[in-house]
């Protein structure tokens, strides 16, 4: 009987994906809805990170301005036509561009302020990459030093717990300075910083 309640389970499962699909959305792995077009900008991307054990795919062309943004290049990417997707996600307005990074790269040059977002795929969620790297540094390194080697802002500095926060500007790949920063002989580690779940308060 539990084999055959097995199995039922599983076809289940098999037929409410292939229900999703049907309806351009996925299910994640705690069966809740995705949009097909976050999860296809993901796998497209080929960039994956992982923080506090969790992996993460960058979503390209995607892109979250803060909602108290009114700028003429905020307003104009979040309203342009070549949006494949868009949402809310906590303080942010998110979408995702037909163009791809090229887009965001034009939106870059023209002063628009915005953070990139990511995928995880366990969770089905959205995440803003903030900008920071958080990095453990080892004894007798320092985080001063660190910030120098690499061209990066030194943010935060706990010496005591032995962890400094880091901010790339516009300008520099976030991923490749972070896994540059992994290499590092004083580095233990270097995670990017993401916000996924954001507390609503009404």
């Amino acid at each position: 009987m539990e084999n055959i309640m097995k199995k039922i389970l599983t076809l289940l499962t098999i037929l409410a994906s292939l229900m999703s699909y049907a309806d351009g959305v996925n299910l994640n792995q705690s069966g809740s809805l995705v949009n097909s077009v976050v999860v296809q900008k993901a796998l497209a991307s080929g960039v994956t990170f992982t923080t506090n054990q969790v992996e993460y795919q960058l979503i390209l062309g995607g892109r979250a301005f803060t909602k108290s943004d009114n700028s003429v290049a905020a307003r104009s990417a979040q309203s342009s036509t070549s949006n494949l997707w868009s949402d809310e996600h906590g303080p942010y307005l998110v979408s995702i561009d037909a163009g791809g990074q090229s887009a965001n790269s034009s939106l870059r040059t023209n002063g628009a302020n915005f953070k990139q977002i990511a995928y995880n795929p366990d969770s089905g969620k959205v995440a803003v990459i903030v900008g920071d790297i958080v990095v453990k540094i080892r004894p007798n390194y320092s985080a001063e030093a660190i910030a120098a080697t690499y061209g990066i802002n030194l943010v935060d500095n706990f010496k005591d717990i032995s962890y400094a926060w880091y901010k790339v500007s516009t300008t520099q790949d976030i991923f490749a300075i972070a896994q540059n920063l992994s290499g590092h002989a004083g580095v233990e580690s270097a995670e990017i910083e993401t916000i996924e779940d954001y507390r609503q308060t009404r």
